[in-house]
């Protein structure tokens, strides 16, 4: 199947670009801080002959407009284009700084989810609004700003991966990561910073699956453990899988596992 070229929707706070494959019922990905809607072209690939997938580019990434820097507004952005794909229902899928995303959604339209994934996130920083920026986010701006795109890139990618992971992975995540822009980055860093998903998840009464990397080293064991903690005081019925062996781009570092959890997840719906 060939990659889905971007579509884009001019929606009320502006333009979002967005993949879309397949036919069936909905499934929707939210990509991290270091991603695109090319992402997710392993599971587009691997989930369009079932599902109708749509995989969006976040304010600020890819052909996408700038929305204000707060989850609550990524969470409307992401209503009004799965209104304007007239998907009422639908499985979410969010990854890191889009599981953040993913949550808040879930929490604000409960009816619109069938069940929801969460894979390598956190409820968000849970800071102040209008606290400055953490020194790792302002260095990781700082080299977005000053560094070549790709060598840019190439430190996000040995960030994110863990240490052993095939060159041909790594040259992956250079890619799509060497594709960031100033703007986007700078607002999703400021909706995790101050976003805190607790309540969100602890309403949840929906299928959830929590995918965590072994070595993830951006979403630490004690920023997941928070998460479940969230969702245990409520009535989701949650899943878990920890993933052997990869880090924070399980996506890609171990396709066929990954894959599998999510199959597994949605078969059982």
């Amino acid at each position: 199947m060939a990659f889905p070229d971007r579509q884009t929707l001019d929606l009320d706070h502006g333009r979002i670009s967005y993949r879309q494959a397949g036919s069936g019922p909905d499934l929707v990905l939210l990509h991290g801080l270091a991603g695109n809607s090319r992402t997710w072209e392993e599971q587009i690939e691997a989930f369009s002959g079932s599902w109708r997938v749509t995989a969006w580019d976040a304010p600020g990434y890819g052909l996408s407009d700038t929305v204000a820097p707060t989850v609550d507004a990524y969470a409307a952005t992401l209503a009004a284009l799965v209104d304007a794909l007239d998907l009422p229902t639908f499985v979410l899928l969010g990854h890191s700084m889009g599981g953040v995303v993913a949550g808040r959604f879930a929490g604000k339209y409960p009816g619109r989810l069938r069940a929801l994934a969460l894979s390598c996130t956190l409820l968000g920083r849970r800071q102040p609004a209008g606290t400055p920026l953490s020194e790792p986010y302002l260095a990781r701006l700082t080299e977005l700003e000053t560094l070549p795109a790709r060598e840019y890139g190439a430190r996000r990618a040995k960030s994110m991966a863990a240490p052993g992971c095939a060159p041909e992975i790594i040259e992956r995540l250079t890619g799509i990561a060497a594709e960031t822009r100033r703007e986007g980055l700078a607002e999703a860093m400021r909706l995790i910073a101050e976003a805190d998903n607790t309540d969100a998840l602890a309403a949840l009464s929906i299928p959830v699956l929590v995918l965590t990397g072994e070595e993830d080293r951006t979403v630490t064991p004690d920023l997941s453990g928070a998460l479940l903690d969230a969702l245990a005081r409520g009535s989701a019925r949650v899943r878990t899988a920890v993933l052997p062996r990869v880090g924070h781009a399980p996506y890609l570092e171990d396709t066929a596992a990954y894959n599998a959890a999510l199959k597994s997840f949605l078969d059982g719906l």
